[in-house]
C-alpha cells in the first residue's frame, strides 16, 4: 500500500464545514466522485471529528459518501475501521460513528458559544471603559504598549495615512494615490514587495479607526461583519474629523459618479463632465503624444469603440476636439457664470459653520446608529458576568443619550447662526472669486509636478460643484451649471483669440 501524505487541511474549520467545501478534503471528495480514488483505498484520520464537526446529518452524509465509494476510513486514536461492508455487517459501528459525530459537534458548538459570550463581555467592558483593550490586533499605524493598556502611534506611518486623506479630500482617486505613493518609494504597511494598491488605499479611507473608533467584527458565513456598538476614543485619533468626513464625502461622490484615468499630470480637468452632443455618451481623452504632431483630444467614447445597438452604430460622431482649446475656453468663461447662485457663496465664517454643522450631523447619525446597536447588544447579552455587562451597557446608554442630546442642541444652534452670519457677510465675495479663478487659469504655471497635480485635482472638485455637464457637438460646446444656466461656446481657435486672447500652450 502506498501512503500519500500530500493532502492536509491545516487550520481549516471542520465545525463550519470549510474543509468539506473549500479545503483539501473537498478536493479528495471530488477525486472520489470523479473516479480518481480507486475502491479499496484507505483514508487515515486521527479521529472522526477530523472529517467533520458539523451537524450529525451533514457529517453522516459525508461519512457515507466516502465509505459508499469503497474507501475505508481508519481512525488512529482508537484503531477503528469503517467500511461499507463492515457497517452493513455490524450496524453498531454506524451507531458508534453517529455518537462520535454528535459529541464532536456539541463540543465545538459549546466552545464557539463560550468564545462568543466571552467576546460579548469583553466588548461590553470596552464600551464602558475605552482604556480596556480587547485584543493585541491594531491598525497598521499603531502598536500595543508593553502593559497592553494603550497604543503607541507610529508617526512615520501616521504621516502616510494623513497624506492619503489629504489627497483624497483634494479630489485624487484611490488608484492615483496608490500610484503616487509607489512612485515616491513609500513602502506599504503590509508586504512591501506588492507595493500600494487602490484596494489598500480604500481600506484605509473606509476605516474609522483613524479618528479613534473601534468597530468589533465577527465572521458570519465566511464574511467579516460588524458586531455590537462601535467604541469611540478606543484608538488614538490621527486624523481630524473634519478631514475624515471631507475625504469620505469626496470618495463617495467619485464612487457614484463618472471618473476615469487621471494620468501622471491630471491632464483632464473635465473627467466625468464631458458628453457627446450627438448620442449623449461620455467623451474620452486621447493623448496622441507631444505637439506639434501630437496633442490631446476628446472624442465620443461610443463612436471611438464602434458601439452598436440592434446592428446599428450608437454614434457616428468621430470628430476629435482639441482638449487644450476646450480647457482654455471653459476656464475663460467661468467668471461670466452666475456662480454665486450655484455655490451659494459664503465667507470663511459661514463656510466654517457649515463644515461644523455637517460634522455634527455626521456624529449625531453615528451616535443614533450606535444606540440602536447597543440596545440590540443589551437584548442579546447573556453571560456569566451578566450583572457586570448590564451595568456597563447601561452606563454606555446614558453616555450616548447625553451625547445625542448635546449634538441636537449644537445642530439647532448652528442652524440658527448660519443664516444670521450669512446675512452679515461682506459683499466682496465675487472679487475674491475672480482672484481664485485667475489662479485656477494659471494652474500650469506651478513648477512642482506633484503640487500642480494636487492643484488640478482640487480644481476639478470645485468645478464639479459649479458645472453639471459640458456637451460637445461638432465645433461647439455647451456648459450647463447645476442651477440650469447654459453658456454656449464655439470651439474655434480664431474665435477664441478674438474673444479671450491667445491661448497659452500647456
Amino acid at each position: 500500500m502506498t501512503l500519500d501524505e500530500s493532502m492536509q487541511d491545516l487550520g481549516i474549520s471542520a465545525f463550519r464545514g470549510k474543509n468539506r467545501t473549500e479545503g483539501t478534503l473537498a478536493a479528495f471528495i471530488e477525486a472520489i466522485q470523479g473516479g480518481r480514488v480507486p475502491a479499496g483505498s484507505v483514508l487515515i484520520v486521527e479521529n472522526l471529528d477530523r472529517l467533520s464537526r458539523e451537524q450529525v446529518s451533514t457529517a453522516l452524509n459525508l461519512f457515507l459518501t466516502i465509505t459508499g465509494a469503497g474507501v475505508t476510513i481508519v481512525t488512529l486514536s482508537d484503531g477503528q475501521t469503517y467500511s461499507k461492508e463492515g457497517v452493513d455487517r455490524d450496524f453498531t459501528k454506524l451507531l458508534m460513528s453517529i455518537v462520535y459525530m454528535a459529541r464532536a459537534h456539541d463540543e465545538s458548538a459549546m466552545k464557539s458559544a463560550r468564545l462568543a459570550e466571552a467576546w460579548k463581555a469583553k466588548r461590553a467592558r470596552a464600551v464602558a471603559d475605552p482604556t480596556a483593550k480587547l485584543t493585541g490586533r491594531t491598525p497598521a499605524w499603531l502598536s500595543l504598549t508593553a502593559d497592553r493598556k494603550g497604543f503607541r502611534v507610529m508617526e512615520d506611518r501616521a504621516a502616510i495615512v494623513r497624506r492619503i486623506f489629504q489627497e483624497c479630500a483634494a479630489g485624487i482617486g484611490a488608484a492615483s494615490i496608490a500610484r503616487r505613493l509607489n512612485e515616491d518609494g513609500i513602502r506599504p504597511f503590509g508586504r512591501s514587495g506588492r507595493g500600494w494598491h487602490p484596494s489598500s488605499v480604500k481600506k484605509i479611507l473606509d476605516s474609522e479607526s483613524v479618528i479613534g473608533t473601534f468597530q468589533p467584527h465577527v465572521k458570519k458565513d465566511g464574511k467579516r461583519v460588524s458586531e455590537g456598538v462601535a467604541i469611540r476614543a478606543y484608538f488614538p485619533s490621527i486624523i481630524e474629523e473634519g478631514l475624515f468626513h471631507t475625504a469620505r464625502a469626496a470618495l463617495t461622490s467619485r464612487r457614484s459618479g463618472a471618473s476615469g484615468q487621471k494620468g501622471r499630470t491630471y491632464g483632464n480637468l473635465f473627467a466625468g463632465l464631458l458628453r457627446c452632443g450627438s448620442c449623449g455618451g461620455p467623451m474620452h481623452l486621447i493623448d496622441k503624444g507631444s505637439p506639434p504632431k501630437g496633442g490631446r483630444y476628446v472624442q465620443c467614447d461610443r463612436a471611438r469603440r464602434r458601439v452598436k445597438e440592434d446592428g446599428r452604430l450608437r454614434c457616428e460622431e468621430k470628430r476629435l476636439h482639441h482638449y487644450v482649446t476646450l480647457e482654455n475656453f471653459v476656464l475663460a468663461c467661468l467668471p461670466d457664470l452666475n456662480i454665486r447662485q450655484v455655490l451659494d457663496l459664503e465667507n470663511e465664517t459661514v463656510a466654517a459653520l457649515r463644515t461644523e454643522l455637517s460634522q455634527v450631523e455626521a456624529r449625531l447619525g453615528g451616535a443614533q446608529a450606535k444606540m440602536k446597536r447597543l440596545v440590540a447588544l443589551a437584548e442579546a447579552a447573556a453571560t456569566e458576568d451578566e450583572d457586570e455587562v448590564d451595568d456597563a451597557l447601561a452606563g454606555r446608554v446614558l453616555e450616548l443619550r447625553t451625547e445625542i442630546s448635546t449634538l441636537r442642541r449644537q445642530r439647532k444652534e448652528l442652524e440658527r447662526r448660519i443664516p444670521v452670519t450669512e446675512a452679515e457677510a461682506v459683499a466682496d465675495d465675487r472679487e475674491a472669486l475672480m482672484e481664485a479663478l485667475g489662479h485656477m487659469q494659471r494652474l500650469d504655471e506651478i513648477e512642482d509636478p506633484a503640487e500642480r497635480y494636487r492643484a488640478r485635482a482640487a480644481f476639478t472638485q470645485d468645478l464639479k460643484r459649479i458645472v453639471a455637464l459640458i456637451t460637445i457637438d461638432r465645433g461647439s460646446a455647451a456648459i450647463t451649471t447645476h442651477s440650469g444656466e447654459e453658456v454656449h461656446l464655439v470651439l474655434d481657435a480664431d474665435e477664441f483669440m478674438k474673444q479671450f486672447g491667445t491661448p497659452q500652450p500647456q
